[in-house]
């Protein structure tokens, strides 16, 4: 373990700790020897970047309950059915991640570009009707999270659902246990590990995303990302673009760590 320890302090947990340095620095510094201050916190709540914080944090709680819910009955018939049909749908499920993900936003945003994209041309060619667009709005930025996300929830949770013991499911069933009691009381509690993974990765990873309300969002969403990439880029004020990265890393370590301590790894790689 002692390579990989190294590899993480060194390219996590050193920057990190510049970065927290670096967010106690006098603002416009690119120094870390100026006296310390947490001015940038005050500002990073005075300024109104609590807004953008709030927006990453309802898309990232919207995308992981969107993509759990559908990752349930999906990963529940792949775990039923057999291993050719499971292969097939995984394939087709896992082969746009292989893709760059601005080439998929992009595609995203001309199928549905209003008038001239692929969906409206199509519907009004086809019908005659002519229909409005999503693009550039909140709609169209949690649709393009959704499809990026909804494989890093599917896969873990599959996982979590070969973990159900099939005899349990089928004693409830004879014992006269509702679909929901099944659900509730047999396959949730034994399926959970893999369901919290999905969540997890799916919630840390759109929270942290930017793409999709560039591509997507355009002007009509402000993202924490967003406004942490224009304090390092164009305003280069790098010490309040770190408090920015460290709120940022804060809330998403209050959720991670609490999570991963209720997830029993040994179980779920049946050791």
């Amino acid at each position: 373990m002692a390579p990989v320890a190294a590899l993480l302090v060194v390219g996590f947990l050193v920057p990190l700790v510049l970065v927290a340095w670096l967010s106690l620095m006098p603002e416009r510094t690119f120094g870390l020897d100026a006296g310390l201050t947490g001015a940038n916190y005050v500002t990073a709540v005075r300024d109104g970047y609590v807004v953008p914080l709030g927006w990453s944090l309802a898309f990232a709680a919207a995308t992981t309950a969107i993509c759990l819910l559908v990752s349930w009955p999906m990963a529940k018939v792949l775990s039923r059915r057999g291993s050719g049909f499971a292969l097939a749908v995984t394939v087709l499920v896992a082969l746009p991640i292989f893709i760059s993900e601005s080439v998929r936003l992009f595609g995203t945003a001309l199928l549905l570009m209003p008038r001239g994209g692929i969906l409206a041309g199509s519907v009004n060619a086809l019908f005659g009707v002519q229909i409005g667009s999503i693009l550039y709005t909140k709609t169209a930025t949690l649709v393009g999270l959704v499809y990026v996300y909804l494989p890093f929830a599917l896969f873990p949770m599959i996982l979590g659902l070969a973990q159900v013991p099939r005899d349990q499911v089928e004693a409830a069933r004879d014992l006269g246990a509702s679909g929901w009691q099944v659900l509730r009381e047999v396959e949730l509690p034994n399926a959970m590990p893999g369901l919290l993974i999905g969540g997890l990765l799916v919630f840390v990873l759109a929270f942290g995303a930017n793409t999709e309300a560039n591509i997507l969002g355009g002007q009509s969403v402000a993202v924490i990302t967003k406004s942490i990439d224009q304090r390092f880029s164009y305003a280069q004020d790098w010490p309040l673009g770190s408090a920015l990265t460290i709120l940022v890393a804060a809330i998403t370590a209050a959720v991670v760590f609490p999570v991963l301590a209720r997830i029993d790894l040994d179980r779920l790689l049946r050791r």
